[in-house]
């Protein structure tokens, strides 16, 4: 079983992702906001995943505290499952006895530094736990009513001074194509192995990701590079939310 949610992003800003640099052309683009394989901006899920880690990071309601138990039962009940079956394996492993209590005393070290780091933020991945309960976020592609090269850019300049030298401060100007204001993006977030939580958990967990991408649109949060200048700010909607 799969959850998934559906939204835009709608750029209340320029937007710039971290692109690679283009090959150098006198007049031409320093660099670029980063392109799908059609030339088109788009926003990368590991962009989105970690600009909403941090949201999440900084969250301490009810509901994140509620998740954060639901990865501590989830641990526990991990401990409990394959313990024998730890055992069984690491005796066939490791003939002996000590090598099988140093492997057995570094797996209970994993659980401990997994418990010691109980968050709502396990919601993005579990170190060490690849089948525990997660997002997967797919890259939100531009939208057909917005792929066009002639609009969908905007040049921006930008200029540093650099004043290492110690005689002069020397200008240094670069020019910049992103994303324009206006444009909307499709994406959506997919909740990976639930199997192992009820209904009621998995709604909690959905309403929360929901919530926290909401804060988006409060004009604090961003997402890409040049924060400091403006850059990133976006209005989220969620436009369906499916249960397959």
């Amino acid at each position: 079983m799969s959850d998934i949610i559906q939204f835009e992003i709608e750029t209340l800003s320029n937007l710039f992702i971290g692109g690679a640099s283009v090959p150098f052309e006198i007049g031409g683009i320093d660099q670029q906001t980063i392109l799908d394989p059609d030339g088109f901006p788009y926003i990368p899920g590991s962009s989105l995943k970690g600009a909403l880690r941090a949201i999440v990071r900084q969250d301490k309601s009810p509901a994140a505290e509620e998740i954060r138990m639901l990865y501590a039962d989830y641990l526990k009940n991990q401990k409990e499952k394959n313990a024998e079956l730890i055992r069984k394996i690491i005796g066939k492993q490791h003939k002996d006895s000590s090598n099988r209590k140093e492997a057995l005393e570094r797996i209970e070290r994993n659980y401990a530094k997994a418990e010691g780091k109980l968050s709502a933020e396990y919601l993005f991945g579990m170190e060490g736990f690849n089948n525990s309960s997660k997002l997967f976020f797919g890259d939100a592609l531009l939208s057909k009513e917005c792929r066009n090269k002639k609009t969908c850019f905007s040049i921006d300049m930008k200029n540093s001074i650099d004043d290492k030298n110690g005689i002069a401060p020397v200008s240094n100007p670069r020019s910049y194509q992103t994303a324009r204001k206006g444009l909307t993006f499709i994406g959506e977030i997919r909740f990976c192995n639930m199997e192992c939580w009820d209904k009621n958990s998995r709604e909690l967990c959905r309403k929360y990701v929901m919530e926290q991408l909401m804060k988006f649109n409060e004009g604090i949060h961003r997402l890409g590079n040049s924060k400091s200048r403006g850059y990133g700010r976006v209005k989220v909607r969620i436009t369906e939310e499916m249960k397959v």
